[in-house]
């Protein structure tokens, strides 16, 4: 970004809020993000990819972090309320702005989106949402009404497990979806015009070396994770 866009950054952002075109963007993102939680692709035994956050990533990426920070709120609400996975807890809710609102800092109103950044944001938000913010309300919630402190931590770690095992393949599908649609969201100026570039080297062997680690951990997860569950009938959240 110029000095100019990075001096008035959170400015411009809230006028995205005036904006009907960006607000439009974000009831679309909104609906897809409800419906998409029925929709996963199986890649492993009781393991899948879920499309909301690909949704989550390029609407954040149009309409910027505080626009995001609405979106995951109303998201997660109607979603609860539409489309029920399980019993609700408000806390949650911080999961899902959060994560909309950290694809907006990496994403939003930059000149270049390179693979790395791409990538780099999706393991922050797996991190930081998925892994810390999540673990710490689910012990809030779960762990003194269902579980013993060995049980929660237990199925807390397989769950940190599975994201970790399918950080690698979402960080290779966004990249590659984002590079796909950038010069479509660049026409409509939604996007900077010049915001892709071709992958360089090192773009290309993190991609690789994202693969071969995915590739790794889904057979890890089958051949010794998931057989173990199976036996023990456990699901895991």
């Amino acid at each position: 970004m110029s000095e100019v866009k990075k001096s008035g950054y959170f400015k411009l952002a809230v006028k995205n809020f005036a904006d009907l075109k960006m607000l439009c963007i974000a009831a679309i993102v909104v609906s897809l993000r409800v419906v998409l939680r029925l929709v996963r692709i199986p890649v492993g035994a009781d393991l899948y990819i879920s499309f909301d956050c690909f949704v989550n990533s390029i609407g954040s990426m149009v309409y910027g972090p505080l626009v995001a920070l609405a979106v995951g709120a109303v998201s997660d609400t109607l979603g609860a309320i539409l489309i029920p996975q399980g019993p609700y807890f408000f806390p949650f809710i911080f999961t899902e702005m959060s994560s909309s609102f950290i694809f907006a800092l990496f994403l939003w109103n930059r000149e270049k989106l390179s693979v790395n950044r791409i990538v780099l944001s999706r393991f922050t938000v797996n991190m930081i949402c998925n892994i810390i913010i999540t673990s710490a309300i689910m012990k809030w919630w779960y762990y003194p009404l269902f579980f013993s402190e060995k049980t929660y931590y237990f199925f807390n770690t397989l769950r940190i497990a599975k994201n970790l095992i399918l950080f690698p393949i979402e960080g290779i599908l966004m990249a590659v979806l984002i590079n796909a649609l950038a010069p479509a969201l660049a026409q409509l100026k939604l996007i900077n015009k010049n915001a892709t570039e071709k992958p360089k080297l090192k773009d290309i062997i993190l991609i690789v070396v994202l693969a071969v680690i995915s590739v790794a951990l889904v057979a890890v997860y089958i051949l010794y994770i998931s057989p173990f569950l199976q036996t023990h009938k456990i699901e895991l959240f």
